[in-house]
């Protein structure tokens, strides 16, 4: 006994008609008007990828005073606890480039890139011991910070610095 294939009507809505996908697939050199090739653009520099770097602004105002900045004790604990996850491996170091300047950014890349990770425990709100900030008038905190890593301890020393109204690290020792 053969069992004939079910036939179903096609229900198709008025007006509706199928058409072929078109082709996601980008064009050869010599498929470009004109058949020039498209020029290649860098995206290394060495081992190092590019990044955005804002202009020099001519007209800086300057360091925004301490009284026009949010208080520096939140944002320094913040800031000791993001670089101790950095420096575990638990956080990309590109978290960081906001809260610092262009040379300490640099000089935590080369950091992070050349120490070797150890696997361990994330660290938590305990690693930091204690965040000492000593404010000046003219835009500037000094902090020292006591931190646990593993199970040895140690010192943290940034300096803070007020531009266009948000703190911002301008030097780090003891990372």
């Amino acid at each position: 006994m053969t069992i004939a294939p079910l036939e179903l009507p096609v229900l198709a809505a008025p007006g509706l008609r199928l058409l072929p996908a078109p082709c996601s697939e980008p064009p050869y050199d010599d498929e470009r008007p004109g058949g020039r090739p498209l020029p290649l653009r860098p995206t290394t520099l060495g081992s190092r990828p590019l990044r955005v770097v804002p202009p020099l602004d001519d007209d800086d105002p300057g360091l925004t005073p301490t009284s026009d900045l949010p208080p520096a004790q939140p944002f320094a604990h913040a800031l000791v606890q993001r670089l101790l996850e950095v420096l575990a491996g638990v956080r990309p170091l590109s978290q960081l480039q906001r809260a610092t300047t262009l040379e300490v950014y640099d000089a935590l890349e080369e950091l992070v890139s050349t120490r070797p990770r150890t696997p361990g425990p994330r660290p938590d709100g305990r690693s930091i011991r204690s965040v000492r900030v000593q404010q000046r008038p003219d835009g500037v905190a000094e902090v020292s910070a006591t931190v646990r890593r593993g199970g040895r301890y140690g010192a943290v020393a940034l300096r803070l610095e007020g531009v266009n109204g948000a703190w911002r690290c301008t030097e780090l020792v003891g990372a």
